[in-house]
């Protein structure tokens, strides 16, 4: 008989690496077992299934998390000058520190609004789409920039073009 090397305390470590990192290849690593492994157990075993479940739950939440503070507050990105770090000396302290700019992600947030309001972002896009005959597939592929120049010229076309007269008066 083969022993089981999948122990409790090896399932523990397994669950914990999988919250931390949502990778099953990385928990399986780090707990001594095969991929195989790991997926046997989350295919014949409902406890197990549902605690994986709950470990991919954790983990896509900090990754959330972590999206919305670089796309909405922002993160402090090193300032190079002439290929070498620029620093600061801290007034306080007299400490030299590296000098920083505090960027946000915009595709981060549009990423997080269409995850959010998905739907809702999809049917004002089919709406306005359908109305000038455009590919609403074509317009998402669009880097954001481009597409609202696009939407900047379509509005001053609209803006430029005759009133429609009702035929049926």
């Amino acid at each position: 008989m083969i022993p089981n090397i999948f122990t409790p305390e090896r399932r523990e470590v397994f669950f914990q690496v999988l919250e931390d990192t949502c990778s099953p290849k990385q928990a399986a690593t780090a707990a001594g077992i095969t991929r195989q492994t790991a997926f046997y157990h989350k295919a014949n075993d409902p406890d197990f299934r549902s605690r994986w479940e709950k470990a991919i739950e954790v983990a896509l939440d900090s990754l959330l998390d972590e999206a919305y503070r670089r796309g909405a507050l922002g993160f402090d990105e090193p300032v190079i000058h002439q290929g070498r770090l620029a620093t600061q000396v801290d007034p306080a302290t007299g400490e030299e520190r590296p000098l920083t700019v505090k960027r946000h992600s915009d595709r981060l947030l549009e990423v997080l609004l269409k995850f959010r309001y998905g739907d809702q972002m999809a049917d004002r896009l089919k709406v306005k789409v359908d109305s000038v005959g455009l590919d609403a597939d074509a317009l998402l592929r669009m880097p954001s920039e481009e597409r609202a120049q696009l939407t900047a010229l379509l509005a001053k076309y609209a803006a430029n073009k005759p009133e429609e007269q009702d035929d049926g008066e």
